[in-house]
């Protein structure tokens, strides 16, 4: 049975009647939010978590969790995290035969529409599953208002920043406003503190380092590497806003290898591309090609991967070998 997230967002509770809740797409910041309503709403039960990799390598811990009982809860729920295809062999036939005191949570990345667990959850009625898809600015901007309800001094300005500054990512936004709650204990927002608080957090100006990254401009480049430090706990933030000119750059090849002309292409996507941007989007389409930003996606994905496994402080690393990383790729012939 396929849930809205906005549904279950509201409620996490109208997802209590399944088995199995497969949570899929890119929204990082939406899922772990969701999970978190999860642990808080089974509180009373036992909870145990697996990563995919884990039950590959031992698939008798997730045989033994659902088959053993506890002395201190006759129930539990088992969350799995990274899924994918590795997983359909074991997961499905634990799928047809559900055990009455125990409750799956999975959660993967992007499972296309041939994928056998998105498939068996989406024909499976006694089964739940939730796309999580990319935030919006509408989505974002309901959220803060959700998050912030009962604070005084909140506008649409102030909204619209937070959004801006975030790169469309919602585990930013989640920083940031945990920022708010402590810094306006009594929730009135005095919006110059609040400016100041955003400003200060992005005045590094993260979106020159990536332009000169996917222009391939060396010179440029390797100055502002040099002199830019980047927060090791903003890391989703730099990997949705490097993500999100990948996807921008990939609808607008589609276009312009359909018209052969690029400002009918920048005309053609939605949105399409606002009038400051035109220069720079003109440079980078004739860099990028669908292979090369196919390969720069695998590149993004394998430095998120490494920043789940890693410890935070490693982070800017990361990060900024991406950036070398993507530069190379942009200069390539292939």
């Amino acid at each position: 049975m396929i849930f809205k997230s906005f549904v279950v967002e509201k409620n996490i509770k109208s997802i209590d009647t399944c088995f199995a809740v497969l949570f899929y797409g890119e929204n990082i910041g939406l899922k772990d939010e969701l999970k978190k309503e999860i642990k808080k709403n089974h509180r009373a039960f036992e909870q145990y978590i697996f990563s995919q990799e884990e039950i590959i390598k031992n698939k008798k811990k997730l045989d033994e969790q659902l088959e053993n009982t506890s002395l201190f809860s006759k129930n539990k729920i088992i969350i799995i995290n990274e899924v994918s295809e590795k997983l359909k062999n074991i997961i499905i036939p634990i799928l047809e035969n559900p055990k009455e005191n125990s409750k799956l949570f999975l959660f993967a990345e992007n499972l296309d529409k041939k994928s056998s667990i998105r498939s068996f959850f989406e024909k499976n009625r006694t089964l739940g599953i939730i796309p999580c898809y990319q935030d919006n600015e509408r989505t974002l901007s309901e959220y803060i208002r959700k998050k912030l309800n009962g604070y005084e001094g909140l506008s649409q300005d102030l909204i619209n920043t937070l959004i801006s500054n975030s790169g469309l990512d919602r585990k930013t936004i989640s920083n940031e406003l945990e920022k708010i709650n402590n810094l306006f204990l009594n929730k009135k927002i005095d919006a110059e503190k609040l400016n100041t608080l955003i400003n200060n957090r992005y005045n590094l100006d993260f979106d020159n380092l990536r332009d000169n990254c996917f222009s391939g401009d060396q010179k440029l480049l390797n100055k502002n590497l040099g002199s830019i430090s980047l927060q090791n706990e903003d890391a989703y933030f730099y990997l949705n806003n490097l993500n999100m000119r990948i996807k921008k750059l990939f609808d607008l090849r589609y276009e312009y290898e359909k018209s052969k002309n690029i400002e009918l292409a920048m005309d053609n996507i939605k949105p399409k591309v606002f009038w400051k941007d035109r220069p720079i989007f003109s440079k980078q389409i004739k860099i990028w090609n669908l292979k090369k930003l196919k390969d720069a996606k695998e590149l993004l994905f394998n430095a998120e991967m490494t920043i789940k496994t890693k410890l935070s402080g490693y982070n800017e690393v990361i990060i900024k070998n991406l950036l070398i990383k993507l530069y190379k790729k942009a200069v390539s012939t292939s």
